[in-house]
């Protein structure tokens, strides 16, 4: 049976999926890389964003490049220390060769070890990271409270070449200050990394905000999967309507061996949304129209 949730599916940019192996071969995954690309291609996706939280997927995109089919495949670069941190040559070395996403600091940003969030995940898998320090942690801000120089350098190096900016789980006070340096550059493809996380933990005044200097807002569905629930739908919906689905966009966070494949958790999240009120044309707009405006396809 085709339903509403799988023709909205047929075109539709995940912009936020793990591949396997991502942290060590003891993190296992529902289906390993061309398994689920193959799967997304065969529901007539548009495209994915491969993500690590540890190294760039640049190239590991390459390498498979000849072997898929159907479905574009991103590659991106997350700065963690693990990749180099904030630097501007690192950075500029992904966008040369063809990084569509730039993720600002996940687990070692200071925010991130300082609450407990994706960094606590990881310490069981890599117990040497228990040794880490929050104030070792990554912060967009200088020792005067300024966006550090690497980090508008960064921002310049993703106008320049025209890619997408995303936060991480830098604190929402480090987004806002990135967003407010990022408008006055004339830069507008921003995104502030699943809010609603604890790795974050935005309030919805900081997302309005965000908003409303023209960026968009992130929702993911493994934050709304038993495991890490954190979020009702209801309270989903009523918080892209305040904001307005034109600044939202719905991604999968695709990880964890206990998770459908990508492309069953993109129709299950679209499906979800339908459910809950949404209208075809609103789940248009985050999971197609958004997310290609991010990545200029």
């Amino acid at each position: 049976m085709i339903t509403e949730a799988d023709r909205l599916l047929e075109g539709a940019i995940d912009t936020h999926c793990h591949g396997y192996p991502e942290i060590s071969f003891d993190v296992r995954m529902r289906s390993e890389d061309l398994e689920a690309f193959r799967l997304a291609a065969q529901a007539k996706m548009k495209g994915i964003v491969l993500k690590s939280h540890m190294w760039p997927t640049i190239g590991r995109v390459y390498q498979m490049k000849d072997k898929i089919e159907g479905i574009e495949v991103w590659s991106s670069i997350t700065l963690n220390t693990s990749s180099g941190g904030f630097s501007p040559w690192v950075t500029e070395s992904a966008l040369k060769q063809g990084a569509k996403v730039i993720w600002l600091p996940t687990w070692s940003a200071r925010n991130d070890l300082q609450r407990g969030g994706f960094s606590r995940l990881m310490k069981p898998w890599l117990p040497t990271l228990n040794r880490m320090k929050p104030e070792e942690g990554l912060s967009v801000f200088d020792s005067s409270g300024e966006i550090d120089q690497n980090v508008k350098e960064v921002l310049a190096l993703a106008k320049d070449y025209d890619v997408a900016i995303f936060t991480g789980h830098i604190s929402p006070q480090e987004s806002l200050a990135v967003a407010r340096e990022a408008k006055k550059m004339g830069f507008k493809k921003l995104l502030m990394s699943h809010p609603d996380s604890n790795a974050v933990g935005a309030t919805m005044e900081q997302v309005k905000e965000m908003a409303e200097m023209g960026f968009f807002i992130e929702t993911t569905f493994l934050g709304l999967l038993p495991a890490f629930w954190r979020i009702s739908l209801k309270e989903i919906c009523q918080r892209i309507r305040e904001v307005g689905a034109r600044r939202w966009v719905l991604s999968t966070d695709a990880f964890f061996e206990w998770t459908p494949p990508p492309a069953e958790m993109m129709r299950m999240f679209i499906g979800s949304m339908l459910s809950a009120g949404m209208s075809a044309d609103e789940v248009d707009l985050m999971v197609r129209k958004n997310p290609g405006e991010l990545l200029n396809v």
